[in-house]
Formats: C-alpha cells, structure tokens, sequence
C-alpha cells in the first residue's frame, strides 16, 4: 500500500494544474498541453510507484476518458497552435499536421477576404478532427521536456499567410511564463495574419471559473447601501470593474 507521501505526489500536478486553469489570465490553449502534460506524468514509472500503480492507472484512465476529444475542438487545437509556448508540440501522434491543415485553411480564408477588401470575420470554425488524444515530478520539466522534442512533419504550405505559419512553427516556443498576448502584439509586424487570428482564439478562457467570479462580484457592486441601483447600471459597473484593466494592459487592444 502506498503511502500518504506517494499519494501526494501523484496528486500535486493535478492541483497545480486545476490552479493554473483556474487562473484569470488562462487561456483555452492551455487545455491540450495540461492534458499531455498530465497524461505523460502518470505513464511514467518511477520508484515510488509501489503501492500506488493502481490508483495511477485508474486517474491515467480517467484523464483520457474525460478529455478524449480536445484534439478533435477547433477551439482547441487551433489556439494552442497559435499560443507561441506550446505550437505544435504538444499534440498526440496524427493529430498536429491534421490541426495544421485546418488552420492553414482559415488563414487562407482570412487572406483571400483581405484581399478582396473584405470585412468580414473569419470562416466558422472547421469541423471536429475524428482523432482521439494521446500522452505526460515535476510540471515545469515536462512541458519544457515537451516544448522542445521535434515537431511532426507537415504538408506544404502555400505561400502567402501560410508561410506566416511556417516561419511561425520553425522557431522554438517561448518560456511557459511568457505572455501569449504579448507576443502576438509583439510580432504583429512580422506575423500580420496570425496576430488577427489569435484575437479570436486567444481571447476564449479556458474554463468558466473566471464567470463565476464575476457573478460573485456583483457582491460588491449591490449591496445594502447601493440596493436602488438599476440593473442596467449595476451591469456597466461590473463591465467596466472587469474590462478597464484589461483594456489597458492588453498588447492587442487598439
């Protein structure tokens, strides 16, 4: 039988990951790389595994039941493409040149409408990818671990925006604590189509905890003191209390 230390230890990664994607600043690319992440942990023999293997096998085979298919969500796949820490290295086998294929083809989409004068949004997302999830004591070293094995090959691409992702894909990820945002402000000059992109893909949360907060901070927006406030006023002050610091610290905002 385990003991409580061995019990910890497989348990840690999970806290800090739920803390992680709990956080204000998470992102939607972060699911795929913590489910990897995660995945690869608990393949992982180690010599404090007697006792424990078990219950390692039994979270192992609950992790790829619950996210069987983030490889195979649009949102997903394409955003952590476009978060520049993780690219195309964190993606199970098959599943990265499938994602990159449908990106390319939004790119493309994106393009041909600026160059037609366009003004419209981006296509609707492409369909699901049909390609189940794969693969990850400490976290740090796994995603740097990760961040840095060898991408798989890919198809052409064409030129134009899709040379953007070329190059894009060709350089080595940024530091895990590096701020995706950021770097697309950074390097919309040389990346002018994926920096559009990222906006749409890069501003979706990676969980609803965020909301919920904001719901509990109506709170302090309503109370005894303040209870002849309208709703419709109640609700410009909670959107300005969320959205003002945001506005200001934000490197792609206008």
């Amino acid at each position: 039988m385990g003991s409580y230390g061995d019990t910890v230890a497989i348990l840690a990664p999970f806290e800090e990951l739920t803390k992680k994607v709990s956080s204000y600043d998470a992102l939607a690319s972060d699911v795929i790389p913590a489910v990897t992440v995660l995945v690869r942990l608990l393949n992982r023999e180690t010599d404090e595994d007697h006792g424990v293997k078990t219950m390692k096998a039994t979270l192992l085979a609950a992790v790829k039941k619950r996210f069987s298919d983030v490889e195979t969500n649009p949102l997903y796949f394409i955003s952590t493409i476009l978060d520049p820490r993780y690219k195309d290295r964190f993606f199970s086998n098959n599943t990265a040149p499938e994602a990159k294929l449908h990106l390319k083809q939004e790119l493309q989409i994106m393009s041909r409408a600026e160059a037609e004068g366009s003004r419209a949004e981006t296509a609707e997302p492409p369909t699901k990818l049909f390609i189940k999830a794969q693969a990850s004591t400490s976290l740090d070293t796994v995603f740097d671990e990760i961040a840095k094995e060898q991408p798989q090959a890919a198809q052409p691409l064409a030129a134009g925006a899709a040379i953007e992702l070329d190059t894009y894909l060709g350089e080595a990820p940024s530091p895990r604590k590096d701020s995706p945002l950021k770097y697309s402000g950074v390097n919309k000059i040389r990346f002018p189509t994926l920096a559009k992109i990222a906006r749409k893909y890069l501003s979706a949360p990676c969980s609803s905890v965020e909301s919920e907060r904001l719901f509990s901070s109506v709170s302090h927006i309503i109370d005894e003191n303040r209870n002849s406030l309208t709703a419709d006023n109640a609700e410009k002050l909670l959107f300005l209390k969320k959205t003002l610091p945001l506005t200001f610290s934000s490197p792609l905002s206008e």
